[in-house]
This record gives structure tokens, C-alpha cells and sequence, in this order.
């Protein structure tokens, strides 16, 4: 597996006063790529990512006005879709009232999160409020808590990095089997695993040694392109035993972290600043562009790009 990676200059995010949320979809911007899978290199998806929101500011109401932009064919998040905020209730403010128009609509619900530490621990969330109001995910799965979606030709398995004891061991011999059969059935396909708590990065919280390759998570050898987690606040790539990891940022403005002053040797840079990833599936490639709301659709602040 061949990886590139791009790092762009850190892009300003000055806050400005804006108007109150309205979960609308707004005029597509032009500068985004729209999907055409037809050539050999075609982009055949284009999708967001969002971690580390449901705050209710005025950075997380500039994000998804940027992603509501963006001619996306759905949301997945990195968990965190509610933080500790008064006024700020899960999941109806939290989530619902910047991006309703993607959890219903005529093609059915086009948002697809995973839970993090504060959607099991605030007030008023807890695993039952987070799966009544993301009803779409008792659908995915017989254990709704860890699932496989797909947009275009990615596969994303989605999974719960709360767990632990015997549904933890249930979640890890469900993803071996999945990722085993979409490499054989689906080889064309890229395969995103996507969890809350990253299991590599330089961040300020412990990493998530329980889902580590030497605990026995083998994402690599089962078939999966590159793990993507949030819960730092940061955005940041790794690379470990020849995997991309990637820690996808922050989506609201009042919970940002500065970069650490050290970084752990697998790292291969840190971008402070809110914002939202766009992920590009083209035939030949795997792009993910960390942007910040700057502009209609986005200033591009870091990025990553896989090949095989």
C-alpha cells in the first residue's frame, strides 16, 4: 500500500456572528468534485466525516453549514455527537438541528454515526437515547452498535470502542469476518473502520490500547485500508506497520486543542482547528481532505491520500 501525504497551511478561523441553525441542504458548491464513475481513475463517492461535535456553537453551526454545501451522499461520524453543554440537549439539538436534512428524507436517513465516551455519559444521552433517535441503526445490524455501511465503492465498519468484556470480543470477531468477506466480494472496494477512541495518536487522552493490532484487532491482515478515530480534538495522520490512521479533528469551534509539542514517533503531523473531513472514493485512490469553513466549500487544511 503506497500513502501521500499533504499537509497544507493552517487556514483561520475567525468566528462570526451567523444566523440561528436550519438543517437545510444548501446550493452545491461548484469547487466540490461531484461523483461520475465512469473512467478508469472516476470518482465514484464523494462523503463526509465529522468528529467531536454536538456542542451547539457557533463552530459547529459553521461546519455543517460547509458540509450541507458539499454534494455528499451521506454523513458517518467518529462519535461524540453530543458533549457536556447545557442548552445543548442530545440528540435533538446536538445533532438534529444542524443536520436533520440528512436523517430523513426520500432516500431514507443519509447519517451514520458511531457512539463516543459522552454519548454513553452525558445527561439525557446514555445507549438507549442514542439508538432511538438513530433508528436507521437497529437496521444495519443484529447488534446495532457495530455495523457495516457503504457509500459509492467504501465500505465503512462502524464500531463501538466503549465496549468491552464479551461484547467487545463479539464487535472484534464480527469486523475480522466482515472485512475478510468484503476483501474477497469486494475487492474493488475501499474499507474504512471507523471508532471514537484512536488507538494511536499523540493526543492529550490515553490511546486505545484494547484495539490495538497487539490486542489482537489485525485490521491490516483482515483487509482494512485505514482506521479513522476522533476523541482528540485534532487532526492527525499515523502510519503503523504500513496502516493509515487517522485522528479526524474536531467539529465544533469551543472544544479545539492546540497540537501537542511532541508527537509519538508513528505520527506524521498534527493540524489544530474545527472542521469537517471530505472523503473522495475514486477507483484508483482513497482522499480524505480535512477542511476548515472558510469559504463556501471549505478551506483544505490537511490532508491524506491512500493507494494500493
Amino acid at each position: 500500500m503506497a500513502i501521500v501525504l499533504a499537509i497544507a497551511a493552517l487556514a483561520a478561523c475567525t468566528p462570526t456572528q451567523v444566523a440561528p441553525p436550519h438543517a437545510t441542504t444548501l446550493p452545491v458548491d461548484p469547487q466540490v468534485p461531484t461523483p461520475t464513475a465512469t473512467a478508469e481513475s472516476s470518482l465514484s463517492t464523494t462523503f463526509a466525516l465529522i468528529t467531536d461535535y454536538g456542542n451547539c456553537d457557533e463552530g459547529e453551526q459553521q461546519v455543517a453549514e460547509m458540509v450541507r454545501s458539499w454534494p455528499v451522499r451521506m454523513i458517518a461520524t467518529a462519535g461524540d455527537n453530543t458533549q457536556s453543554v447545557t442548552d445543548c440537549a442530545p440528540y435533538a439539538q446536538s445533532v438534529g438541528a444542524y443536520y436533520g436534512s440528512f436523517l430523513s428524507g426520500p432516500d431514507g436517513p443519509r447519517f451514520f454515526p458511531v457512539p463516543g465516551n459522552h454519548d454513553y455519559e452525558n445527561e439525557g444521552a446514555g445507549e438507549s437515547a442514542y439508538l432511538d433517535y438513530f433508528p436507521q441503526l437497529r437496521a444495519m445490524n443484529d447488534d446495532p452498535r457495530w455495523y457495516k455501511v457503504n457509500s459509492g465503492n467504501v465500505n465503512l465498519f462502524m464500531l463501538d470502542s466503549e465496549l468491552s468484556g464479551a461484547d467487545m470480543g463479539a464487535q472484534k470477531a464480527w469486523l475480522k469476518s466482515a472485512l475478510e468477506r468484503a476483501r474477497s466480494e469486494e475487492p474493488a472496494f475501499w474499507n474504512m473502520v471507523v471508532f471514537h477512541r484512536p488507538p494511536f495518536s499523540s493526543g492529550p487522552h490515553d490511546p486505545n490500547t484494547e484495539m490495538r493490532p497487539a490486542a489482537g484487532w489485525d485490521y491490516k491482515n483482515w483487509g482494512a485500508d485505514l482506521v479513522v478515530s476522533g476523541h482528540q480534538h485534532v487532526w492527525e495522520e499515523l502510519l503503523v506497520d504500513g496502516l493509515p490512521y487517522v485522528v479526524a479533528g474536531v467539529g465544533a469551534s469551543d472544544i479545539e486543542r492546540e497540537c501537542p509539542a511532541a508527537l509519538v514517533p508513528e505520527s506524521k503531523g498534527c493540524t489544530a482547528g474545527w472542521g469537517a473531513v471530505l472523503v473522495s472514493g475514486y477507483t484508483d485512490r482513497l482522499t480524505l481532505e480535512y477542511r476548515a469553513p472558510d469559504g463556501a466549500s471549505g478551506a483544505v487544511k490537511a490532508g491524506l491520500t491512500v493507494t494500493r
